[in-house]
C-alpha cells in the first residue's frame, strides 16, 4: 500500500519563493505541459503529438491520501504558529486550502499525452527539480517551470502518472505531490513537499524513492487509453476552462498546430461534445484576439503581433531557407508590408519561444528598428535537425518558464557563438528579404489647411460610437452599434467644477497609407519628417486628420494618446498652430488636413511636444503617425 511522505529538511513556510512567484491564468501552465509533451512525442517518434485535456469533478475521498494531506496540512498550520511563522500570507494561502477541502466534491484537470511517459528517473527528477531529460531535443529545464500547474491548484496538490516503455516491457508508474509547509513530527524536521511512494525510505538522510506502480480508478480509465504517454492530474482546479485557455494553447503553439504536429482535445463535462483545437482553428481564435495590450499574464506577444505572426507562418509562400556558414539550415517565414510595427518571433520545436527584445541580439533589435524598411514580420524556427547548433544554443539560454532567453544560462563563449549566428541570419534576411521603404518625395498641390474650431458629433450613430483619439496601428474592426443606456433618473453630480468638456473630434476609421519617417528628439520637443502615400480612395465628405503618438516599445502600446502639434508643415505649407490656439482655441492634437489624394505622396514636417514622462525616444519608444477619417457634416 502506498505512503505520503515528506522528506526530512528543514521546515519551509506557506509562501515558498518558488510558489510565491504565481502567474494568474493559464498560460504558463500550458506553456509547460504542451511543451514537454511535444518533446516526449517527438522523441517517441510520434508524426503528431496528441493531447487530451479532461476536466472533470471527482469526490475529495477519492483523491489519493486526502487525509493525510489533511492531516499533514493541520500539523504544519500548528507548529508554524508555534514558531511565530503564520503570517498573513500564510493565513491566506491555508484559507484558500481550507475552504475549497470543504467541498464534497473538487473538479480536477488531466492533462494526457501520447509520449514517451516518464521513467522513474525522470519522475524523480520532476519532483526533485533536477533536469534529467534524455534528449538534446528536449528544451529548458524542470527549475519553476515544472511548478506551473501549482498555480491552477487551490490545494496546491498535483498528480503524475506515467506509461513507458522499458526495453520492450510496458511499465506503469504513480505519484502525487502536494506542496504545503515544513513542519515537525516525532522523528524529524520534515520539508513542504510531500511524494506518494510504494514505501517510507529506510534511510531518510539518503532515500531512495519507489513509486507505486497502480493508478486510482479516475486516472486507469483515462492512461487505458494510450499506449505509452503520461498524465498531469490538477487537484482543486481555481480557474474554469475558458477562451482564455484555447487562445492560450493556439497563441504559443501555432506554429505546431499549423504543421499538422500537434492536436489537442478538451472534453469537459459540462459539454456535451469534446472540443478539438488543429490547424482550422487557429485563424478563428487569433483573429478574434487582437488586442493591442502588452504581453501580460505570461503572455509573449500581443494578440495583434501574434495574430501577425500567424500569418506569416500559414503561407508557405513566405517560407525561407536560410544557410549558416556553421552549416546550419534556418527556416524563417518572412512577410512584408504588415499592419504593425515590425516584429520578429522565435519558435523552438513548434512553441513560441521569444520575441525580438528578448533573444539576447543586438543585431535582431537593430534589424526590428530599421526605418529602411517596410514594417514586416519575421518568424525564426530554430529546429534541432535543420540547425542544431542554432538549437543547442537557443536550449541552452531558454529559461524555465520558456518565454525568454537569458544571459546568465549561457558562458561567455556560447553568448558570443548565439549573438554572431543572429548577426549572420539578420545580415541575410535584411539583404534578400526586406522589401525597402519608398523614399522619393513630390512636391504636389495640396488643399488649403485648416485647424478645427471645435469637436463635431454630426453623423450617425456608429460614427458617434467610434470616437477615439489615439492612433492606432491597425485598421479598427467594424462593431455592431451598442445598446444606448437610459438617462438616469437620478441628479447628475456636477463634476470638474460645473465646467463643459470640450466635445471630442469623432475619428471614424483609419485611413491606410505607406508611410516613412524620420525624427530628432530636442529635450522637450521632437522634429518630425513624414512622407505619407494614401492607399485608398476617400469619400467626398471625408476630411483627414493627422495626429501622433509615442509607443512604448513593449508590444508598440500607446503612451497616454495623441501628442500637440507644435508646428506643421505640408509640402511646404507652415500652418501657424500656435497663433490659431490663442485665437480660436483649436484642438492641437488632430490637425485637419482637408481632402487627400490617393497614391500622392505628401511630405509633412512637424514638431511635436515630447512627454515629460519619455526621456529619450531612441530608448524603448516609437513615434507614430496616424491618419484618420472623419465626414463633415450636411
Amino acid at each position: 500500500m502506498s505512503k505520503l511522505y515528506f522528506r526530512t529538511g528543514e521546515p519551509e513556510g506557506f509562501t515558498s519563493k518558488k510558489l510565491a512567484d504565481k502567474k494568474s491564468g493559464y498560460t504558463n501552465p500550458i506553456r509547460e505541459l504542451l511543451q514537454n509533451s511535444l518533446d516526449a512525442s517527438k522523441e517517441a517518434g510520434n508524426s503528431k503529438c496528441e493531447i487530451n485535456i479532461y476536466i472533470e469533478s471527482i469526490d475529495k475521498l477519492a483523491i489519493p491520501h486526502i487525509k493525510n494531506y489533511e492531516r499533514a496540512l493541520d500539523t504544519a498550520i500548528k507548529y508554524h504558529k508555534s514558531v511565530g511563522s503564520y503570517n498573513h500570507n500564510a493565513k491566506q494561502i491555508v484559507n484558500v486550502i481550507q475552504q475549497e477541502l470543504k467541498k464534497d466534491k473538487l473538479q480536477i484537470l488531466m492533462f494526457v499525452d501520447n509520449g514517451t511517459g516518464m521513467s522513474p528517473k525522470i519522475l524523480n527528477g520532476l519532483i526533485s527539480e533536477r533536469s534529467v531529460k534524455s534528449s538534446e531535443g528536449s528544451g529548458g529545464s524542470f527549475g519553476v517551470g515544472h511548478l506551473s500547474p501549482y498555480f491552477l491548484s487551490s490545494i496546491r496538490y498535483v498528480l503524475y502518472a506515467s506509461k513507458y516503455n522499458d526495453n520492450g516491457d510496458i511499465k506503469t508508474l504513480f505519484s502525487g505531490v502536494p506542496i504545503l509547509a515544513g513542519f515537525e513530527d516525532d522523528d524529524a524536521s520534515r520539508g513542504a513537499t510531500g511524494r506518494i511512494l510504494a514505501n517510507i525510505p529506510t534511510n531518510p538522510n539518503k532515500p531512495e524513492f519507489v513509486f507505486p506502480t497502480t493508478y486510482p480508478d479516475f486516472v486507469q480509465n483515462k492512461m487505458d487509453k494510450i499506449n505509452t504517454g503520461s498524465m498531469v492530474t490538477i487537484l482543486g482546479l481555481n480557474k474554469g476552462w475558458d477562451k482564455d485557455a484555447n487562445y492560450a494553447i493556439v497563441s504559443n503553439f501555432f506554429y505546431a498546430i499549423n504543421k499538422q504536429e500537434l492536436t489537442v482535445n478538451i472534453d469537459h463535462e459540462n459539454i456535451p461534445v469534446p472540443i478539438a483545437i488543429d490547424s482550422k482553428d487557429i485563424n478563428r481564435l487569433l483573429e478574434n484576439n487582437q488586442d493591442d495590450k502588452n504581453a501580460r499574464g505570461g503572455r509573449i506577444l500581443s494578440g495583434r503581433d501574434a495574430y501577425q505572426a500567424w500569418l506569416a507562418v500559414k503561407d508557405d509562400n513566405n517560407k525561407q531557407k536560410i544557410h549558416l556558414n556553421n552549416g546550419d539550415e534556418v527556416c524563417v517565414y518572412i512577410r512584408n508590408n504588415i499592419e504593425t510595427n515590425s516584429i520578429v518571433v522565435l519558435i523552438r520545436n513548434g512553441m513560441l519561444i521569444a520575441r525580438h527584445d528578448n533573444m539576447l541580439s543586438n543585431a535582431i533589435n537593430n534589424l526590428r528598428k530599421n526605418e529602411d524598411f517596410e514594417p514586416f514580420i519575421v518568424v525564426i524556427n530554430a529546429d534541432d535537425k535543420q540547425c542544431p547548433k542554432l538549437f543547442k544554443l537557443i536550449k541552452g539560454a531558454e529559461n524555465p518558464y520558456h518565454n525568454k532567453l537569458e544571459r546568465n544560462r549561457l558562458i561567455l563563449k556560447q553568448e558570443k557563438q548565439l549573438q554572431k549566428l543572429f548577426e549572420e541570419l539578420c545580415e541575410k534576411i535584411q539583404t534578400d528579404y526586406l522589401k525597402t521603404r519608398n523614399r522619393e518625395s513630390f512636391n504636389l498641390s495640396m488643399p488649403l489647411l485648416e485647424i478645427p474650431q471645435k469637436a463635431q458629433t454630426s453623423g450617425t450613430k456608429a460614427t458617434q460610437n467610434t470616437n477615439t483619439t489615439r492612433p492606432r496601428s491597425q485598421t479598427p474592426r467594424a462593431k455592431p452599434d451598442a445598446n444606448i443606456p437610459k438617462p438616469p433618473t437620478n441628479a447628475v453630480k456636477i463634476t470638474n467644477s460645473g465646467k463643459k468638456r470640450p466635445a471630442p473630434v469623432i475619428i471614424s476609421r483609419y485611413l491606410q497609407a505607406k508611410s516613412s519617417m524620420r525624427m530628432q528628439d530636442n529635450g522637450d520637443t521632437i522634429d518630425v519628417k513624414l512622407n505619407a502615400t494614401p492607399q485608398q480612395q476617400t469619400q467626398q465628405k471625408d476630411e483627414v486628420y493627422l495626429s501622433m503618438s509615442l509607443a512604448q516599445d513593449k508590444d508598440n502600446d500607446e503612451n497616454g494618446g495623441a501628442l500637440d502639434f507644435v508646428s506643421l508643415s505640408i509640402d511646404g505649407k507652415d500652418i501657424e498652430i500656435a497663433n490659431s490656439v490663442k485665437a480660436q482655441q483649436a484642438d492641437t492634437k488632430q490637425i485637419k488636413l482637408g481632402t487627400l489624394s490617393p497614391a500622392k505622396t505628401y511630405s509633412i514636417q512637424a514638431r511635436v511636444k515630447k512627454p515629460k514622462n519619455i526621456k529619450n525616444i531612441s530608448v524603448g519608444v516609437a513615434l507614430k503617425a496616424f491618419l484618420g477619417l472623419k465626414q463633415r457634416g450636411k
